[in-house]
């Protein structure tokens, strides 16, 4: 086991591991006192902190996380604090609604021995107006169950005095007696929900226009940290900012993050925004944002992660090779820098600037070579130390940069392949919308960067607009549950098409969210949308979804330097040079589906359009149907039908009978040989 091989903390909410803790003590410090203070003052305050890739920006924001989970039961006389984990790995005209979903997601995430964050968030705030002598949770217990009148009579007594509005107070009402939670936690992080579910739960969801459903998220995490109270401060922290550029230069970007910022820190008075970016991101962001953003994102300061010291090396090293226990090989007698020798610890110094990643990538590569060689049982004064650990496993005839480029590589062919899989787990039809957004245009800059990314505030409901060859091309993603709402979009939608700016419009479905049978205003809506020639209907299948996904999320890492094969980052351009060597066939056509020219395959889908809807329809109501249902529903011979599921075999299945049956296909991980 080589201790030193995992070097990239991905998410503060990992489990702890090895963490030093005089790395960035002063910037850590910083952010304790930046909490407090909101706490004593009751005013919203922002850090800003900046570092080289691999200085350990995440890893701080872990330590962070970590001091701020309670290791006990919530207590009257104990102060409290809450944490949200932003990756802002999203597009710039979505960032409100990134900000929601996730700060939804991560209150109600279970913490191990402790409550959820919005369960402290609850307790806190009966505290206030009903003080428990003793244990919390035994009191709360006993409300729910034996005095749930009582409860009911607290819970509007916080919705009066923290003025929410109906629909907050409603559904913290439903947190606090734990109905309803799964459709609670999807409606609070902005899902569209059918309407019987909508009805169970005595909420409202009115989606309106892209730009009205932006607002409505900033309203939402407005309200919810209101929800938190004074005396509750929130730390958010944003990380991977960089990943908002679109392209080189992206003022829309740096605009929508300033935006956010400045509305948390005029908006609220009980979070502390810690925002992390690269040291080179951050001269961009200081010399080209609003200076009333820089000011407020920069309330309390802007500090920088510093390079490790020697004796942080050494104390780093230490801990890493006590984590392996009594599988740890260091010789009694080796110095404490082990696995490299004094030498190589001074020469690594004398080069310059010293990041974690970098030592970390350093000393894997010196523990594979020193274990391998048998040098752990000599002085190690004695090894050589005239080659790097890359040198001396460099293949015969290859120069050291052929080598690392071919380890490069072999790392992003195993990258990508994990990457798949891991979205391909995580693939839900909420995410559709924000993977095409995000990650289409990246997707099209690499293999048509001719065409321009542009917008027309008269074409609201379409997300993306492209400019080619004197044409505009749009993307609409229509993939809501609600019924009424997607009968609302595709109205508007057919109205901005009248405009006559569009020469084509790709509508963009996922066939796990089919039109319901009663939806008879969408699917007249969607038919008639369908008879207009500049129109095309697309259904990404989870596979193809889960490869653009795996996609963006490569990207932002790379533009943020969290893409590190051996302790060193692999840039943006390497990244890129290899996705246009490797892009699957279905990335492809989802792009030139967009900025390409139609051609026979895709007038043939557009004739398909109507019948893959309408099957997709009847099999979300039956999932397994017999083919001759299906006949008589819709009204086409067998040998039309058979041959429509035919022709989408990754879409529809249909088993050889007698009698033969379609079914509705379920997403599953590939199994690695």
């Amino acid at each position: 086991m080589n201790p030193f091989r995992e070097g990239i903390v991905a998410s503060p909410w990992e489990a702890t591991g090895v963490d030093v803790n005089s790395i960035h003590d002063d910037v850590f410090q910083e952010c304790l006192r930046g909490i407090e203070r909101v706490r004593r003052g009751h005013r919203t305050a922002s850090l800003l902190i900046h570092g080289e890739a691999g200085s350990g920006k995440t890893h701080l924001l872990k330590r962070l996380r970590a001091r701020l989970t309670p290791q006990v039961p919530p207590d009257t006389d104990r102060e409290d604090s809450l944490y949200v984990w932003v990756r802002l790995q999203t597009s710039p005209r979505m960032i409100w609604r990134t900000v929601r979903r996730t700060l939804v997601e991560d209150w109600f995430r279970p913490v191990p021995g402790v409550r959820s964050q919005f369960e402290r968030i609850l307790f806190h705030r009966l505290a206030e107006i009903r003080v428990a002598n003793g244990d919390l949770e035994r009191w709360y217990e006993y409300m729910l169950d034996e005095v749930p009148a009582g409860l009911k009579e607290l819970m509007d007594q916080i919705a009066d005095s923290l003025h929410l509005d109906r629909n907050t107070a409603v559904a913290f009402e439903h947190i606090a007696f734990r109905r309803h939670l799964r459709d609670l936690r999807a409606w609070l992080a902005g899902d569209s929900l059918p309407e019987a579910a909508l009805a169970r739960m005595d909420l409202s969801q009115d989606e309106g226009t892209d730009e009205e459903r932006e607002s409505l998220a900033r309203q939402v995490v407005l309200m919810l940290c209101r929800l938190a109270g004074d005396t509750l401060p929130i730390l958010i922290s944003f990380d991977q900012v960089e990943a908002l550029q679109l392209f080189p230069g992206d003022r829309d970007a740096l605009y929508a993050f300033g935006q956010v910022t400045s509305t948390l820190h005029d908006g609220t008075n009980n979070v502390f925004v810690v925002s992390c970016v690269q040291s080179a991101f951050f001269n961009e962001l200081k010399d080209h944002a609003r200076q009333a953003d820089y000011d407020r994102m920069t309330s309390v300061g802007a500090l920088s992660l510093e390079p490790l010291s020697r004796l942080q090396a050494e104390q780093l090293i230490t801990a890493r090779m006590d984590e392996i226990g009594d599988s740890n090989p260091k010789p009694d007698a080796a110095a404490p820098t082990w696995p490299l020798n004094p030498r190589e610890f001074s020469e690594l110094f004398s080069a310059g600037f010293v990041t974690p990643r970098k030592l970390l990538g350093y000393c894997a590569e010196r523990f594979e070579v020193v274990t391998r060689a048998g040098y752990g049982e000599l002085p190690l004064e004695t090894a050589s130390t005239s080659t790097t650990a890359h040198e001396e496993s460099t293949p015969t005839g290859l120069s050291v940069a052929a080598a690392r480029a071919a380890v490069v590589t072999e790392f992003l062919n195993d990258k990508w392949d994990n990457s798949c899989e891991e979205k391909l787990g995580q693939s839900a039809p909420e995410k559709t919308e924000d993977i095409v957004r995000h990650g289409l245009p990246l997707l099209i800059k690499l293999i048509t960067p001719q065409a321009k990314l542009t917008r027309d505030e008269l074409l609201q409901d379409v997300a993306l607009i492209y400019e080619i060859n004197g044409e505009l091309r749009g993307v609409s993603i229509c993939t809501q549950s609600n019924m009424t709402s997607l009968a609302a979009v595709l109205k508007r939608l057919k109205s901005q098409l009248g405009t006559q700016k569009l020469q084509r419009l790709v509508v963009v479905r996922d066939k796990r969210v089919p039109l319901s049978t009663t939806a008879k205003v969408a699917k007249k809506l969607m038919d008639e949308l369908e008879q207009d020639p500049r129109t095309e209907f697309a259904w990404p299948v989870p596979e193809v979804l889960a490869a653009l996904d795996a996609l963006r999320a490569l990207l932002s890492d790379a533009k943020s330097g969290d893409l590190s094969c051996h302790g060193e980052a692999v840039t943006q351009e390497t990244l890129e040079d290899w996705l246009r060597a490797h892009l699957p066939d279905s990335l492809r056509d989802l792009a030139d589906s967009v900025v390409g020219q139609p051609d026979a395959k895709t007038q043939s889908q557009k004739s398909d359009a109507h019948d893959l809807e309408a099957l997709n329809t009847l099999l979300g109501e039956r999932p397994v149907l017999n083919v001759e249902a299906a006949v008589q529903a819709l009204g086409r011979t067998r040998e039309e039908l058979t041959q429509l599921v035919k022709k989408y075999p990754d879409q529809i299945g249909l088993l050889s009978g007698p009698p033969e049956v379609l079914f509705r296909l379920v997403t599953t991980m590939p199994q690695k040989d």
